[in-house]
């Protein structure tokens, strides 16, 4: 099929920072386009580039793997050639418990699903949760993190990533106060909504339910990374009930994490984590973890 020259511009451009950092998701190739002026930040030119890049996959022009759907994973069933086969898998599946060594414990929160291999990829190495919310949580997965945290019986740092926006920054307020309700003990709750003794009940709350209130450390997307690295910005979305209170604070600016680009993405996940995590204690889990592989897989053979 003929490719116009225009199109097959914008597939050279797309090409040279794909050969650079893959795979992207479409959104953050056209974010990376767009800081680079190459094409305007309009919705016109994202529909402009998603059809390029088809072409230019079905043409072989850039390879199928450099573009990622994260949205789309099928589910594979797992399945193996043989006994010798399965062994060299339940070797390899065994992580030995880092937390026990740890004076904290910490988790990777995403508001963005699209963004959720680059962060799993990294998270995965570290031995730590990631959570993906898509936008605002639910209540379900509040109590299922306020659960975890409780299990944990120490304190708790939660690295938190998305959008610099109305919601995004929304989002960390809603995520702390959800927490902190749900951390609370029923007797507490009920005190506080009958005699409005908020402080002195909260107080008592450090007592009864020691870590049960988690650091959250937005890490991105945040104003200063918009200035820092000249990152493409948008309006906010007016019908955003939010968006009177963030512009008068921030300016009629909206940045989408996926417009950082990508190795500083993934060297901002990797030194948050290891700013509050005890690197030496993990690093003598994965010695002790590595011998332990070894003994598992004599042990089956």
């Amino acid at each position: 099929m003929g490719i116009q020259n225009k199109t097959l511009k914008l597939i050279i451009n797309a090409s040279q920072v794909l050969e650079k950092h893959n795979p992207m998701t479409l959104r953050q190739l056209y974010y990376q386009l767009v800081a680079k002026h190459i094409i305007e930040n309009k919705r016109s030119e994202y529909q402009k580039l998603s059809s390029a890049i088809v072409k230019a996959r079905q043409e072989g022009i850039i390879p199928w793997e450099w573009i990622e759907d994260r949205g789309r994973q099928p589910r594979i069933v797992n399945m193996w050639s043989d006994l010798q086969d399965f062994i060299n898998t339940v070797k390899n599946a065994y992580r030995k418990d880092i937390w026990g060594k740890q004076n904290k414990y910490i988790e990777v929160w995403l508001e963005k699903d699209a963004l959720s291999g680059i962060f799993s990829d990294i998270t995965s190495q570290y031995g730590i949760t990631l959570c993906v919310g898509r936008g605002y949580n639910s209540w379900s997965a509040y109590k299922e993190a306020t659960d975890r945290f409780n299990g944990q019986g120490k304190p708790v740092t939660i690295l938190y990533f998305g959008d610099f926006d109305p919601s995004g920054e929304d989002i960390v307020r809603a995520l702390k106060e959800s927490l902190n309700y749900l951390g609370t003990p029923g007797y507490i709750r009920e005190a506080e909504a009958m005699f409005g003794m908020k402080n002195e009940f909260r107080e008592l709350q450090a007592f009864d339910n020691f870590g049960t209130s988690p650091e959250i450390i937005k890490v991105a997307l945040t104003k200063q990374d918009v200035v820092d690295y000249d990152l493409p910005p948008d309006f906010t979305k007016k019908t955003d009930s939010r968006s009177k209170t963030f512009i008068e604070k921030h300016g009629d600016i909206a940045v989408e994490l996926d417009a950082l680009p990508l190795p500083v993405l993934q060297q901002k996940i990797k030194e948050s984590i290891e700013s509050v995590m005890d690197m030496k204690a993990l690093y003598q889990v994965m010695a002790t973890q590595e011998k332990e592989q070894e003994e598992l897989a004599n042990l089956l053979s």
